[in-house]
């Protein structure tokens, strides 16, 4: 019998990966991010409700129901679920070295996947789960697959992506036009589609079939008919460049090097411009939509790596451990710099929870709700206990300005829910910019809401933390104050 031999190269990417894991580990705590909503939905599906049905969620379902695992086996644990992003990332490196490592060589394998794991944008959108980091692992496998000539798989892939969240299906699109197009493939882009038809097309009949159109209309309809926001999204963009500079750089010098016109860094170039090229035409400016492009800017990368060592060992004649060295320390300090930023980064601490959730939980009864900040009451909800009223998880005020929830018809309803004794605290966020002077966030900045908690609620308790000179105010409404 053959023995399995084990690849050494692994040993390299390992040791990067536990670095990289230490790191998350060290920096998982509570955060002001939509993390909370997505959690406290894992907590509900594991409970057994499920979204558009039973509460509103503009994402595909997939990313949710991983969490509800980890609800199911654990319950509220805040580091198995940061874990799992983690985990995420470490996948979508190792399917970037594999990726790397059969076109090209180990040395570039190994760079492509420290660049990729080490960019700021990577540690700091592992750590504020959104679902696109789990989305990559499955897109970047999909890619693997897809260069490894199994379309089937591939597409299958790329539907359990695009099932985690929505944007996954740009990278499945380059795909399959490179199937049709490039290689001029109809079989494989035939079997691609199929693939993708029987993980995506399933999951979609499934939620189609139990929550009718409100499954449309919370993950399509709802992006289509919110407003656009007024920020500079080229602004928003130089800012990712600039802070994840060795990616992009990897890619660029993939792009005028000989390896260009090969398949290999050709189309992880076409698929990361496409994903940045698409950013401009989107409503909603989060930069961790740029994200996509991060494992296909490390893989092009990786040959843009390759083609830097070549200029220095071949053109510049210098040594081959002297250029090999040279390129390791470029990613070593880039790798550096973006961890000491990232541990630098400390805008979404809310290191305040467990006090908030004390307070709620001992001057409130079971039964009696709470509700407020999307990007924290979820979290104060699964600290304290106390659930969330009208079950509004994502209490995004953009449901209330895209005209998909009727903030009038979701204030009577919290008015009766006061009358019943429901209805205990609003809890809201601001920051004191300066003595007076407030920035509110979230439906905090919806007049019509304010005037209805001032006019039915007393505030209780108000909650500061200081950042960077800056007071973090959290204040708690108590509606039912005798």
């Amino acid at each position: 019998m053959e023995k399995i031999k084990f690849d050494k190269g692994w040993l390299l990417f390992l040791a990067a990966a536990a670095v990289f894991l230490a790191i998350k580990i060290t920096a998982a705590d509570y955060s002001i991010s939509d993390e909370n909503t997505y959690y406290k939905m894992g907590q509900l599906v594991a409970q057994g409700q499920m979204p558009y049905r039973d509460f509103f969620f503009a994402h595909t379902p997939l990313q949710i129901y991983i969490y509800a695992a980890v609800f199911k086996l654990f319950g509220f644990n805040l580091l198995m679920l940061k874990l799992l992003s983690a985990v995420a990332v470490i996948i979508t490196a190792a399917f970037i070295f594999a990726i790397v490592k059969e076109k090209l060589e180990l040395k570039a394998a190994s760079a492509a996947a420290i660049i990729f794991m080490f960019s700021y944008g990577t540690l700091l959108f592992s750590n504020f789960p959104t679902g696109v980091e789990i989305a990559l692992a499955f897109v970047t496998a999909a890619y693997y697959f897809f260069m490894q000539k199994k379309p089937f798989t591939s597409g299958f892939i790329a539907g359990l992506a695009v099932a985690t969240a929505q944007l996954s299906i740009v990278a499945f699109a380059l795909m399959a036009a490179a199937a049709a197009l490039l290689l001029k493939d109809k079989k494989a882009a035939f079997r691609l589609l199929l693939g993708f038809a029987a993980s995506a097309g399933t999951i979609s009949a499934v939620f189609f079939a139990v929550a009718k159109g409100e499954f449309i209309m919370q993950i399509f309809t709802y992006h289509l008919n919110k407003p656009a926001e007024n920020i500079d999204k080229a602004a928003v963009f130089i800012r990712v460049a600039k802070t994840n500079w060795l990616l992009f750089a990897a890619a660029a010098a993939a792009v005028l090097s000989k390896y260009r016109t090969k398949m290999g860094a050709l189309l992880p170039l076409l698929i990361a411009a496409a994903y940045i090229a698409a950013f401009p035409l989107m409503k909603s400016s989060f930069n961790y939509y740029l994200l996509y492009a991060f494992p296909f800017l490390a893989i092009s990368g990786g040959y843009g790596l390759r083609a830097a060592y070549e200029a220095l060992a071949e053109g510049l004649r210098l040594r081959r451990k002297i250029a090999v060295a040279a390129i390791a320390a470029v990613v070593i300090l880039g790798g550096f710099a973006s961890v000491r930023q990232f541990n630098s980064y400390d805008f979404q601490d809310f290191p305040i929870a467990d006090d908030v959730a004390a307070y709620i939980g001992e001057n409130s009864a079971e039964g009696q709700t709470i509700f407020g900040d999307d990007s924290t009451v979820p979290l104060i909800s699964l600290l304290s206990g106390r659930e969330i009223a009208l079950n509004y998880v994502d209490n995004n005020v953009m449901r209330y300005q895209s005209g998909t929830t009727n903030l009038e018809a979701t204030l009577q309803q919290l008015h009766e829910d006061i009358s019943k004794k429901g209805l205990k605290f609003v809890l809201l966020r601001r920051i004191e910019v300066e003595k007076g002077a407030y920035i509110d966030f979230g439906i905090g900045t919806e007049d019509k809401f304010m005037a209805f908690v001032k006019d039915n609620c007393e505030l209780a308790k108000e909650f500061r933390h200081s950042w960077r000179g800056l007071p973090q105010v959290y204040d708690a409404y108590d509606c039912l104050k005798t």
